[in-house]
Formats: structure tokens, C-alpha cells, sequence
């Protein structure tokens, strides 16, 4: 799938999926949610995170099952690099998760990136959310 863009107020939302390559001229800073189904998708993600931190993540939002885990393998990336000041949460609720990447991730960071697509159910959850 290819990203999808879209606009929420003055934030700006890509939607994508960890398959997808990154977009790589993503404006910094950002907040990206990340899905954490099971522990395979977890350490999929956690090959990303460094790239992340060089790109301008400022706070990374895990969601699903496994959430809990992949926030603690984050902070320890974060706490090898030294960059205490990204943010890591988590989120076992799909809703509750995607409620707080789209109106607190960030403190109001104008830029998503959600790497949702390949899960309907945080997909849909947002696009509602955006649509209301």
C-alpha cells in the first residue's frame, strides 16, 4: 500500500504500514503510532527506530497486545543513543491508543505517522476519529 495523507485540523496524518517503505522526506518533528499485535510485529518495528530518531521522531505510541513490550525495547534504543528526551507510551486499548496519538501525542506536533494499514481495526478507529 502506498502512504495516504490526511489532514486533522492542523495536524497533518500519513497513514502507512511497516511494510511500506518510509517516506523518507517525512517533516520533522514527528510522532509516529506504531502497532504491536504480537512480538514478530514488535521486533519488526524495534529495525525501524533508529532510522526513526534520525528522521525527527519525537515520541513513539505503541498499541495492541504486545504494546508494553515494544515500548521497553524502544527505551532501551533510546537510552543506548541517549536521547531521553523522545517519548515512548503504550497502549494495550486500541481505542484509548488511538484517541491519545491524535489529540495528545506530541504536545500538538503537527506531524502522524501512523503505521497502521495492515490493521483495520486501528485504521478504522482513526479514520472515525479524523471523519467526526
Amino acid at each position: 500500500m502506498c502512504y495516504q495523507y490526511l489532514n486533522f485540523g492542523m495536524r497533518a496524518i500519513c497513514l502507512g504500514s511497516l511494510k511500506d517503505e518510509l517516506p523518507i522526506n517525512f517533516p520533522s518533528p514527528f510522532v509516529v503510532l506504531l502497532p504491536a499485535s504480537n512480538k514478530i510485529e514488535c521486533l519488526d518495528a524495534v529495525g525501524f527506530i533508529a532510522t526513526f530518531l534520525d528522521m525527527g521522531c519525537i515520541e513513539f505510541c505503541c498499541v495492541g497486545a504486545e504494546a508494553e513490550f515494544l515500548h521497553d525495547e524502544i527505551d532501551s534504543i533510546i537510552e543506548d543513543r541517549r536521547a531521553f528526551e523522545v517519548v515512548t507510551t503504550y497502549d494495550l486499548d486500541d481505542v484509548e491508543g488511538c484517541e491519545y496519538f491524535l489529540f495528545a501525542a506530541g504536545g500538538g506536533t503537527k506531524n502522524l505517522l501512523a503505521l497502521v494499514s495492515d490493521h483495520p481495526n486501528l485504521l478504522n478507529g482513526l479514520q472515525s476519529m479524523i471523519a467526526s
